[in-house]
């Protein structure tokens, strides 16, 4: 939707225009005492509203503001909800929908066939296989280290 130049999407349009009438409201009550100070009212009301519909918790489930807060207005002890909706623990079950790992042969917690690498590179040949073939460890040593 375009509104004076200005690419807007249709929620944004739409909370932007029902935050409007509260925030004429808040702005004609503070007019009284602060005068036209008052018209800071109309971006907090509007940010308030955006705040309440369009951002979501940072934690659990990431509902939107007001959905969590409906949540808790109506929890009472014992009694759970999520977006609006009653869960009964006592009816929940647990079990595996998929299991999220593969086993690979001969890398796991059963008896390993073949030793394991001593180093990074004959992983690398191991896994990968040498392009020269097998290497032969060496006996030079490494820079730093004292013999």
């Amino acid at each position: 939707m375009l509104i004076s130049g200005f690419d807007v999407r249709w929620r944004t349009f739409v909370i932007a225009a029902f935050a409007a009438f509260p925030a004429l409201i808040a702005t004609m009550i503070v007019w009284a005492f602060a005068g036209q100070l008052a018209l800071v009212m109309i971006p907090i009301v509007e940010g308030g509203a955006f705040w309440l519909v369009e951002s979501r918790q940072r934690n659990g489930l990431h509902l939107r503001q007001y959905q969590a807060m409906a949540d808790r207005r109506k929890a009472t002890t014992g009694r759970f909800y999520c977006c609006g909706v009653e869960i009964d623990p006592s009816r929940s079950e647990f079990g595996m929908i998929m299991a999220n790992t593969v086993p690979v042969p001969g890398r796991g917690s059963g008896p390993r066939n073949t030793p394991e690498p001593e180093t990074r590179q004959e992983l690398l040949d191991t896994t990968f296989g040498s392009p020269t073939g097998p290497r032969r460890k060496s006996n030079a040593v490494p820079a730093g280290a004292r013999r």
